[in-house]
């Protein structure tokens, strides 16, 4: 054979090994192993993208809704439809779209026109620091030097008038700001707000948009759940609200894949429970076209998980009757009484079998909903210096107490057998142990035993007790029963402050051997919040048994079908058994009772439910405050409560809060005396 037949033959040969193996490799692509490289293909060309996940409601211990998710639409902009030199143009137009429409758009620009020259918007301070620190400008750089700076950084083209202008920088800057900024895949939300009819509105016009510039292709309704809160002034500094994260606090929390537009917990439960409330996001494969446009879905990759649904141990209509009360009495303390500095006040409802939070009011008060949904009512609270309702007074609120301190006093002397039940003490009128002080006296009580000197509230008579005990051992039965110390509550609280030369030594002020019989008597540098007076009551109601405070009665999941979670009488924390010797507490109880029978409460002496309880006024600048806490009813205790009026002087006030709590807990008439 010859040598050009035999390369003839090889050649074919080689030429037919080639389309051998290419025909077995496209039988392997298109056919054995089409889904493998299919999905290689598509993974080529796609984007996983986050799909957030539904967070968790929280309802009152019945169920009624406080912080729930309602069905909402939102206008979204898919920016890898829109070419990078026309989207100015198109976000104008989208704009003017929705200002036409009464409609709102999301704008965080700190910046706005004012007699056609640009200024920083008023209380935006923080806004106004994290904008310079962007455009790295020191703090001397005006408005118009941001504005300046963004028209460079943007490309904004000089043929925009100067609303139009500063409508595009907004934009523009958000995106920069939001998760938008990440990539042009992720969609642009315009506006979170559309109501039904301004979606009826868009979803016709969306049809002509398609012929403008191509609008219809980029914009599109979604519909989502949007968080609102019922009941809006009931308990509001509890629940806290939800807001989009600062920079601080993104850098803090990407590690649990939070995205720079994540909603998070800012205060309140929506804060303390952010972990189960949140959920877990899930992701989708986005395909790609070759038109720069997103095709289509190709498979949810992995499933957002909802939030957990919260039960707070709140009782909404309890907590409403609190609320109302607070203000119908301190209104009259001061409109009708003529108390005109009683502006303010607490209340705290505990249960004593798990010393959860029934109820806890605090006034004044504000609307929860407006707050999250109007700009300009967090500066009008802020600027409210002289009724600051933003503070949580029932759980924040420090005061000194007055003589509802007394009973801890007595139990303190009896613990540590400085005094019997039948000694007796002599009051003329006033104390006067110390050399150049004179401690006064309600009235003047002869010899009194414990029994009666706790109720007539007998200031010479614990005074002399609170000299017998000492700083160190009142700070330590103040402690064991709830006082200067965390309750356990979830959310923010006060701890409070209790007299003694530790915390003179801190604020440098000078402790005399006279402050412990003051300290005794509610006074001295005694700080108390309501929840801690609310505490301590429910530990004397508990025979000594000292229990954690929660908010928390039970977590399930977000269809309500398995409880994760659940506190109760059979498995609350016990945070102290303080051990008491039985006839001491005993007594201790005795002695608030007769505090109804014949003393400084008889104003409950024919109420329905036999009560223990024990009243205080304390003096401050100002007109005293006045203080009750009560437990009810008298054998096996359900409730106990702790009412502080800010400067309310008279005792009928406070005494008014707790028996419209008890009438509303105990199912009787309004006005039961």
């Amino acid at each position: 054979m010859s040598i050009n037949k035999k390369r003839g033959i090889f050649l074919i040969c080689f030429i037919g090994l080639v389309f051998f193996i290419f025909i077995v490799t496209l039988i392997n692509w298109q056919i054995m192993n089409s889904d493998y490289y299919k999905k290689r293909s598509i993974e080529n060309n796609s984007y996983l993208i986050k799909t957030d996940a539904v967070r968790g409601e929280i309802l009152d211990r019945n169920g009624v809704g406080l912080a729930v998710n309602l069905n909402s639409y939102r206008l979204v902009l898919d920016r890898l439809n829109i070419k990078r030199e026309l989207e100015n143009d198109y976000i104008i137009y989208i704009v003017k779209l929705l200002e036409n429409l009464n409609c709102e758009w999301i704008n965080i620009l700190p910046i706005e026109l004012e007699n056609q020259k640009f200024k920083f918007s008023e209380n935006s301070e923080s806004q106004i620091s994290i904008l310079r620190k962007n455009l790295k400008f020191d703090k001397d750089k005006d408005a118009q030097d941001c504005v300046q700076e963004l028209k460079k950084r943007y490309k904004l083209k000089d043929s925009y008038n100067i609303e139009d202008s500063l409508k595009i920088l907004s934009v523009r800057y958000n995106m920069e700001k939001s998760v938008a900024s990440m990539s042009r895949i992720y969609p642009y939300l315009f506006s979170n707000n559309l109501d039904k009819n301004t979606v009826l509105v868009l979803s016709e016009k969306f049809t002509d948009l398609k012929n403008e510039i191509n609008l219809g292709e980029c914009l599109r309704i979604e519909t989502y759940l949007k968080r609102k809160y019922l009941n809006s002034e009931v308990v509001p500094h509890l629940l806290g609200y939800i807001a989009r994260m600062s920079n601080e606090e993104y850098e803090k929390n990407k590690i649990k894949n939070y995205s720079m537009d994540s909603l998070i917990g800012k205060s309140g439960i929506e804060n303390a429970f952010e972990d189960s409330l949140r959920g877990k996001d899930g992701q989708k494969l986005v395909e790609i076209s070759r038109k720069s446009g997103v095709a289509r879905n190709i498979f949810e990759k992995e499933k957002s998980i909802p939030g957990n649904t919260i039960y707070l141990t709140i009782d909404s209509e309890l907590q409403k009757v609190v609320n109302n009360s607070l203000k119908e009495n301190i209104t009259k303390a001061r409109e009708t009484l003529g108390i005109k500095d009683c502006r303010s006040g607490a209340a705290v409802v505990l249960d004593i079998k798990d010393f959860s939070v029934l109820a806890a009011g605090t006034f004044p008060t504000y609307d929860l909903s407006r707050f999250v949904e109007d700009p300009s009512y967090y500066p009008e609270l802020l600027a409210d210096k002289k009724n600051v309702p933003l503070l949580n007074r029932a759980f924040n609120g420090a005061f000194a107490p007055g003589s509802i301190y007394k009973p801890l006093i007595a139990i303190a002397a009896l613990e540590n057998n400085l005094i019997t039940s039948d000694e007796t003490i002599y009051c003329k009128g006033y104390y006067d142990f110390y050399r150049n002080y004179k401690l006064r006296c309600m009235g003047t009580h002869g010899r009194s035993n414990l029994k009666r000197a706790l109720s007539k509230s007998c200031n010479v008579y614990f005074s002399e007790l609170g000299r017998r005990l000492g700083p160190d051992l009142i700070k330590k039965f103040a402690n064991k029963f709830g006082m200067g110390i965390k309750t356990g509550i979830e959310i923010s609280e006060s701890i409070g402050i209790i007299a003694g030369p530790e915390h003179s030594q801190k604020v440098g002020v000078h402790w005399y051997e006279s402050g412990s019989s003051q300290a005794a008597i509610g006074q001295s540098d005694n700080m108390i919040t309501p929840l801690q007076l609310a505490v301590y009551t429910a530990t004397i109601a508990n025979n000594g048994v000292r229990k954690k405070t929660h908010l928390l009665k039970k977590s399930m999941d977000y269809a309500k079908n398995n409880v994760l979670q659940e506190i109760n009488e059979f498995n609350s924390e016990i945070s102290e058994n303080l051990e008491l010797f039985p006839e001491n507490l005993s007594l201790v109880q005795e002695c608030m009772r007769e505090v109804v029978l014949s003393g400084t409460a008889r104003d409950f002496v024919k109420y329905p439910i036999e009560i223990a309880a024990k009243t205080g006024t304390a003096q401050n600048s100002g007109s005293d405050h006045t203080t009750f806490i009560c437990y009810a009813p008298l054998k096996n205790p359900e409730i106990a409560i702790a009412v502080v009026i800010a400067n309310g002087k008279n005792g009928k006030i406070s005494k008014n809060v707790a028996k419209d709590i008890m009438n509303k807990y105990f199912n009787l008439p309004e006005k039961t005396k």
